[in-house]
């Protein structure tokens, strides 16, 4: 019986020593996005580490991405999901010191696919409806998640 206590006990610390936190970053970021999404990353951050690069946008900012390549939608000619307050869309970032999630790698589709995986199971838990710029056929976003 003790053994099981201790057994417990360790488990336990190693699940409580796993945890993540937010960054400054993220959390500014979580600022004036929409409370569905901030819950599931609250959830979220307790399983995989992640940063949050972007919640809210600025008309200014979305054209700026929109001129970049990096958004479909200019912010003027129609709005995205990033351009409402609060903002119905984040793109988030899985984190692995020294790796760069951007590099177009295997293992950075990888890491962006397991954040996926974790993500759908905390909105799952949750009773949250969300779409994944991942899953995209013509602008796969994989950062990108919208309610």
């Amino acid at each position: 019986m003790e053994l099981d206590v201790k057994e417990v006990l360790l488990e336990h610390l190693s699940e409580r020593m796993k945890m993540y936190k937010f960054s400054k970053r993220s959390l500014d970021n979580l600022k004036n996005v929409d409370q569905r999404l901030v819950d599931i990353c609250n959830e979220l951050i307790k399983e995989i580490d992640f940063t949050v690069i972007e919640g809210y946008r600025t008309l200014e900012r979305q054209k700026e991405l929109f001129d970049a390549g990096f958004s479909k939608i200019d912010g003027i000619k129609k709005k995205g999901k990033h351009n409402y307050s609060p903002s119905l869309a984040i793109d988030i970032i899985p984190y692995k010191k020294g790796h760069n999630p951007f590099d177009g790698s295997e293992e950075s589709t990888k890491m962006f696919k397991e954040l996926n995986k974790s993500f759908d199971k905390v909105a799952k838990k949750l009773g949250i409806k969300y779409e994944w710029g991942g899953s995209w056929k013509t602008f796969v976003d994989l950062p990108h998640y919208q309610v």
